[in-house]
């Protein structure tokens, strides 16, 4: 469940909501005047989400999806680490 907090309590204990959506990688939604502002959320949700979004950028993503599917279902993994690479290469 979302944790909700507001404007307020986020600016008086910012290293502790930090520490904790660090520790946890849980979201943290920072209300202002009652309604939703912002999202505290770590690096590496905020990275993933970026990698979501760039993929899904691509017109073919549907078919790249099942295709990765399907390979990981047959065991032909690929490190993170190593297609970041490649794709680094191909940019």
């Amino acid at each position: 469940m979302d944790k909700i907090i507001p404007i307020s309590d986020f600016q008086s204990r910012a290293k502790k909501y930090v520490e904790q959506v660090k520790k946890t990688e849980e979201p943290i939604i920072v209300t202002q005047r009652g309604r939703a502002a912002a999202m505290l959320v770590s690096c590496e949700v905020y990275e993933g989400l970026l990698a979501t979004q760039e993929e899904t950028s691509y017109p073919d993503w549907r078919q790249r999806l099942k295709r990765a599917r399907r390979e990981s279902r047959e065991g032909k993994a690929v490190a993170l680490a190593a297609y970041l690479q490649k794709r680094k290469r191909r940019a």
